[in-house]
């Protein structure tokens, strides 16, 4: 990123980074629906999205699925999923160890402004996005806000080929996986609508 010397450089950096939205959406990789959110984030003049996730489900092959070195995602969707995506997967790896993710929205903010990240930060928790907060202060280069929620489940699948739930617990399962999803969407929508109609500092 260029450093900041003045509101100038700041929108030419911002006007970058929205060219830089719709390309990703074109070459697809944006998540499928995120622009719509990120149309709404990126409204406040003094606010920039750096990175984005709406949410999504996987499926984790390996012994623990927080070690990146040894644990592979088999399976994504960004939309509500149903057994049968999670039954294919079981069958096509039936001896490994394997878990079901749900994670819900983190995104990252750029801002020249510290009263901004701090109306950012309000807005994200009043929304459910408590787990987020100020990671880089640097008046130069710009303030980095990350807003992540708590929403997040994590499921064994099978422990060594051994599925650990039956098809009836896997159908129930399904519906929980699905609110959470959705729940974490709601959420965003939710942070989306104020941010851009309550701007506040973020706006010149």
């Amino acid at each position: 990123m260029p450093k900041l010397r003045g509101l100038d450089e700041w929108v030419k950096f911002k006007q970058k980074i929205l060219r830089g939205i719709w390309e990703d959406r074109l070459i697809g990789y944006l998540d499928p629906g995120a622009e719509e959110f990120l149309v709404l984030l990126n409204k406040p003049t003094l606010l920039a999205t750096t990175s984005s996730c709406t949410g999504r489900i996987t499926i984790i092959e390996g012994k623990w699925h927080w070690l990146r070195d040894e644990a592979r995602i088999v399976f994504k969707s960004h939309s509500p999923i149903e057994s049968r995506d999670i039954v294919s997967v079981v069958k096509l790896l039936g001896s490994s160890d394997l878990w079901i993710k749900v994670t819900g929205p983190i995104i990252h903010f750029r801002t020249p402004r510290l009263l901004c990240a701090m109306r950012l930060l309000s807005h994200a928790r009043s929304s459910g996005f408590k787990h987020s907060g100020i990671i880089s202060i640097n008046r130069r280069l710009g303030h980095v806000v990350e807003v992540m929620s708590g929403v997040q489940l994590m499921i064994p699948l099978a422990s060594r080929g051994s599925s650990l739930i039956s098809i009836d617990e896997l159908e129930k399962l399904i519906v929980t996986i699905n609110e959470a999803l959705v729940e974490g969407r709601r959420r965003l929508e939710e942070l989306s609508l104020r941010i851009s109609s309550e701007p506040g500092p973020c706006e010149l």
